[in-house]
């Protein structure tokens, strides 16, 4: 197994030339010698200073320190993948040496990865994505684990955190995976939560929320909503309601289904592809169950979902529903949706029914999340969201502020900060990012 390495410096630094004969202060002031150039900062006392610190910015924009990320990357299609993908491309302007290690959850090859790490010079450090699909509950991923400290720092990611998996008690894993890295990071309060009730220290553990995609499409604009609408095949005279992700019985599909009916001139857009080949009968009833109970006013699509075919669908609709069922009790997790941050960027409603999985949402607006499996509660607050412009726009400003707030940008500048974390140094070229910005992330309020 080869790493890939990707190169995300961007352009080069403008410098002021140290030697040019600029004008020098005449007269003494209070922190300012006579014979020190105007033009130097006020954090330096004089020109060599200034030069060690180009110095060593030059050293960071030449890659000195060299991450490498371990996970699941497209064209895998999963939730793991795409928050890679997204994450790499936040780190172009951010001059970082990337060395993307990817991973298959068929049976991840430890061994291969370890080699393909050493063949890497003067690693610095190793971010590790972590998911219960991706990897194993086992000694052996401990092991790994374990493998990748003595190699470089470790930084570990869990986008899911669970008590029980598959009725199985797994917190003697959790904390094992928190000992075995520097930092560990989570998207929500209630992640880390759940990791300190098991036994993790809270040293150990940095929020950092899931990144936000920010639509490309002109939001709020009704030309670039009725040319995505065409495109999509969907009447223009309609609200349109929109839900999407793996086609399978716990996303709550059929109960959405039930919803709309309730809702005169909705038009209702499933979309995503089948999680297993076992879910095609449930697909099959979904068409079925669809064209009986919206008689023309329903469109169900059946297969991956490109970024770009995502991104109008989106665009093309009214309002996005995540419409999920209740989480087993016997398989408890926490985590954030990465569906819901997709939606977010839109500028777009958002409605969710009750799961810890939209948490940020229920904190933000929680009039917007509503009971699983209640097909009243659901009719009634895309209702609400048709009809009421004022708690519509309301609601639309929350979305798009927490949006900016959790833009990729800065998450990835949030990371920035994980990784000095680990490694006990500031990089240079980024004094202007501030150590509390990684902390428990409030909603935004909009008034």
């Amino acid at each position: 197994m080869n790493t890939e390495r990707i190169e995300l410096k961007a352009d080069s630094y403008l410098k002021p030339d140290i030697n040019d004969n600029h004008a020098v202060e005449k007269q003494e002031t209070k922190g300012h010698k006579s014979g020190r150039p105007s033009w130097l900062p006020e954090k330096f006392s004089n020109t060599e200073e200034f030069a060690k610190y180009y110095i060593e910015l030059d050293k960071f924009n030449e890659f000195e320190r060299k991450i490498a990320l371990v996970s699941e990357y497209p064209p895998v299609h999963s939730g793991f993948a795409t928050y890679a993908h997204y994450l790499i491309d936040a780190f172009r302007p951010l001059n970082l040496e990337i060395h993307l290690s990817p991973i298959t959850r068929t049976r991840v090859d430890y061994e291969g990865i370890l080699d393909s790490l050493d063949e890497i010079k003067e690693l610095d450090l190793i971010h590790l994505i972590h998911g219960y699909d991706c990897f194993e509950i086992s000694n052996e991923f401990i092991t790994f684990l374990k493998d990748l400290s003595r190699r470089a720092k470790l930084v570990t990611t869990m986008h899911t955190v669970n008590h029980f998996r598959k009725g199985t008690d797994i917190q003697w894993f959790n904390r094992e995976i928190a000992n075995k890295t520097d930092i560990l990071i989570v998207h929500s309060s209630i992640m880390k939560d759940e990791l300190l009730r098991q036994g993790v220290s809270p040293e150990k553990i940095l929020i950092i929320p899931h990144g936000t995609t920010i639509s490309p499409f002109i939001r709020g604009k009704e030309g670039g909503k009725k040319a995505a609408r065409a495109a999509c095949g969907v009447p223009q005279n309609i609200k349109m309601v929109l839900a999407f992700g793996f086609l399978e019985p716990d996303k709550g599909f059929e109960e959405l289904i039930m919803a709309v009916p309730r809702i005169r001139e909705a038009f209702l857009v499933i979309a995503g592809e089948k999680a297993s080949t076992d879910d095609g009968k449930f697909v099959d009833r979904l068409q079925a169950i669809g064209d009986i109970q919206l008689e023309g006013r329903f469109k169900l699509i059946n297969h991956y979902l490109a970024e770009a075919e995502l991104l109008q669908l989106m665009a093309a609709s009214d309002v996005i529903v995540m419409p999920y069922r209740p989480a087993d009790p016997d398989d408890m997790h926490y985590s954030v949706s990465g569906v819901l941050h997709l939606a977010l960027g839109q500028g777009k409603p958002i409605v969710a029914c009750s799961n810890p999985k939209f948490i940020e949402l229920e904190n933000l607006i929680p009039e917007l999340v509503v009971p699983s499996m209640d097909s009243r509660a659901l009719s009634s607050v895309l209702e609400k969201i048709m009809t009421d412009a004022p708690f519509l726009e309301s609601a639309v400003a929350k979305i798009s502020k927490y949006a900016d707030e959790t833009s990729w940008e800065r998450v990835a500048r949030s990371h920035v900060k994980a990784y000095e974390k680990a490694l006990q140094a500031t990089f240079p070229g980024y004094p202007h990012i501030k150590g509390d910005q990684i902390a428990e992330h409030q909603p935004a309020t909009v008034t």
